[in-house]
């Protein structure tokens, strides 16, 4: 018997996902204006005044790269596969707390088209905006990222083993400020802010995209509730946060 209700239950699940999809679809195609197919780089969104000497404007924020109806359509997706998934206190590097992570995996047939369109839309966009015309250049599969309102993101570098060049992240769901300072020395003591420092807004729909120096030089944070990104004089509520995170993969890994 408890085996016929998880059954019956978890196919309502299925069919209220499904219904939910539809409807985000048709007012995707109705109601969305069309997207533009290169990125363009709002610098507004970018606090350097501070920047290191080495930095070499080699951060960018993309604003609105998704419309929202096709938002809405991502989180659906992502919601239904975090849904059985609980909070985790903290990463094996102790770098994010209070998170959920899951790859998205493409050809399981568990990710709407909408969804599977969008990802290989801004894969083609960073491709045009940042690679030019690579012909070795290979993505690595994409993954979604769940933070708590109360939960962190510490300075960290991405590590450097299996990813390439570029490190992107689509914000979905809440605002939030973007950190960028020189990464720890060799001993591993943390720089502080007199070294410089680049902040970035990302606001919801946006795509920041991270090279260069800011890719491995600098380490990158999330800063917390009531911050406030001096040059739009915005103070950052900080609400559950959503984030699909995009990377090259590293040449000889290829």
């Amino acid at each position: 018997m408890l085996f016929l209700i998880r059954q019956s239950l978890n196919s309502c699940l299925k069919k209220n996902h499904e219904l939910a999809l539809q409807q985000i679809q048709r007012r995707t195609m109705s109601a969305s204006p069309p997207l533009p197919e290169c990125l363009v780089s709002d610098h507004t969104f970018i606090e350097d005044s501070s920047a290191p000497d080495d930095y070499e404007n080699s951060a960018f924020v993309y604003p609105n790269v998704v419309s929202e109806s096709e938002e809405e359509a991502l989180l659906v997706d992502i919601k239904s596969r975090m849904k059985r998934r609980r909070f985790e206190r903290g990463h094996w590097d102790a770098v994010i707390l209070q998170y959920k992570e899951t790859e998205l995996v493409e050809h399981d047939g568990s990710l709407s088209h909408t969804t599977l369109d969008i990802l290989t839309r801004i894969r083609s966009q960073l491709a045009k905006t940042h690679f030019v015309k690579d012909p070795h250049l290979v993505w690595l599969p994409s993954h979604a990222i769940q933070l708590r309102e109360d939960g962190d993101l510490k300075a960290h570098v991405d590590s450097v083993r299996f990813s390439g060049d570029l490190v992107a992240g689509l914000s979905l769901a809440s605002s939030c400020i973007m950190r960028l300072k020189p990464a720890a020395n060799e001993e591993g003591e943390e720089q502080d802010l007199s070294k410089g420092f680049v902040d970035m807004l990302l606001e919801p729909r946006s795509l920041y995209a991270i090279t260069g120096p800011s890719r491995y030089l600098y380490s990158h944070e999330l800063l917390g509730d009531k911050d406030v990104f001096a040059p739009k004089n915005i103070i950052v509520n900080r609400e559950d946060r959503f984030s699909i995170i995009f990377r090259d993969a590293k040449k000889d890994e290829q």
